[in-house]
């Protein structure tokens, strides 16, 4: 009602407005009095045509008002049916086969009920992104699954050029415009966030010529980022674990006398003991994970023999500025842990703070200065070996994804 009454008005102001600018120019032509012009009392108008024109002004508003209405309801599109369409992902996503498998599978649900052209999938890891799913779209618009944002390539389709673009401003949301096939294409960007919004882990990116679809069902899709985010962090989790559990799976002994340091297996019966010492005596316990940032890097640049050496003169570097009662032992491959009996996370972030000032100082053989991002947390009564562990990755996981080099990341038990 209030619209067709707005239309009204509209229609008839601009009729009015005819009928003024008639009346003023026919004062300016002959000199009469403009209330007799408006009025169609000084002979200078045709009455009933001047009335005609009035009527045909007011309605060609008024129907093309009411036209431009109509043609933006046969484009407004009514939203899926919310509940029972998250009812199905998740029974997809959340099902007992592999996750890779599983998100596959939802997305092709996604792409077909939501009318789009493809899904993309990145996952982001601190210098690149990777393509997780495939299909004719990706194909025909990515060269490579894994792609390197850093690096120049003149032959990047516009596709991939956007990709980038969201990389490295890090958006949470992006709504860009390609032309495919000479027809509007709109590309959806989503951030896909770890719970609580600490991790990026990658981005959603929906292709549609259908755009007015998308638009109607964002809550849909959020809530869908949402479960995807929880699937993509629980498997991470999972794989972390594994590796975890199998990177020194093949030693034997409890030190490392290439490197001059404790092996992953040694750690892990500190760990225990620890953890056993605090439950019977609430003592303090923290662990400070250490990683080499652009390791990577590194190791395809330098030969062996010089990584090996590096790794060395790290290890003598931490050893003299630690205590007696300190761990320190391998973690991974490009990892270190420093397990810090009887102090709270207090003093690893002291422990941290004071790494990152040596390692500025520091020159390597061959390999000059390094920096390395530190993840702290401490034991808490209802911890167990696991969750402990787990926090301790999570806070370097954090760390390592930052900006600046050298970051630390503290994650304490959430009671």
């Amino acid at each position: 009602m209030r619209r067709d009454l707005n239309l009204y008005v509209f229609a008839a102001i601009g009729a009015l407005t005819y009928w003024i600018l008639d009346a003023f120019s026919n004062v300016v032509l002959y000199g009469s009095a403009l209330g007799d012009e408006l009025l169609l009392r000084s002979g200078h108008s045709v009455a009933w045509i001047k009335i005609a024109i009035f009527a045909l002004i007011f309605s060609a508003i008024l129907f093309s008002g009411r036209f431009k209405f109509l043609a933006k309801e046969e484009k407004r599109v009514e939203p899926l049916d919310e509940t029972e369409q998250l009812q199905h992902l998740s029974d997809v996503l959340l099902s007992s086969l592999s996750t890779k498998l599983n998100t596959i599978k939802a997305l092709d649900i996604l792409e077909k009920n939501l009318s789009l052209e493809a899904t993309i999938l990145f996952l982001y890891d601190k210098e690149s992104m990777t393509l997780y799913n495939e299909n004719s779209f990706i194909k025909a618009h990515f060269r490579s699954k894994e792609i390197h944002p850093l690096h120049t390539n003149p032959y990047q389709s516009e596709i991939e050029k956007i990709a980038i673009q969201i990389y490295t401003k890090r958006s949470a949301f992006s709504k860009e415009h390609v032309t495919i096939d000479k027809r509007p294409l709109t590309l959806f960007t989503f951030e896909i966030k770890e719970e609580r919004h600490e991790k990026i882990l990658g981005s959603l990116m929906l292709a549609s010529f259908t755009p007015e679809i998308v638009e109607a069902n964002l809550s849909l899709i959020r809530r869908f980022l949402q479960m995807l985010s929880f699937a993509l962090s629980l498997s991470a989790k999972k794989e972390l674990l594994q590796s975890m559990n199998t990177s020194y799976a093949g030693e034997t002994t409890q030190y490392d006398k290439t490197l001059d340091i404790f092996t992953y297996l040694k750690l892990q019966d500190e760990v225990q003991q620890e953890f056993k010492r605090h439950k019977r005596y609430h003592t303090n316990l923290t662990l400070v994970l250490i990683e080499i940032n652009a390791f990577k890097n590194i190791s395809n640049i330098f030969p062996a023999a010089v990584i090996t050496g590096f790794k060395r003169e790290l290890i003598q570097l931490v050893k003299k500025n630690t205590r007696d009662i300190d761990v320190f032992a391998k973690w991974t491959d490009d990892r270190f842990a420093l397990l810090l009996p009887e102090v709270d996370f207090r003093a690893g972030l002291g422990v941290a703070k004071k790494f990152q000032a040596l390692l500025a100082q520091t020159k390597f053989s061959h390999i000059g200065t390094v920096s390395c991002s530190f993840g702290i947390t401490s034991l808490a009564p209802k911890d167990t070996l696991s969750t402990f562990k787990m926090r301790a990755e999570s806070a370097l996981s954090v760390a390592a994804t930052r900006e600046a080099s050298g970051a630390i990341e503290i994650k304490l038990f959430a009671s």
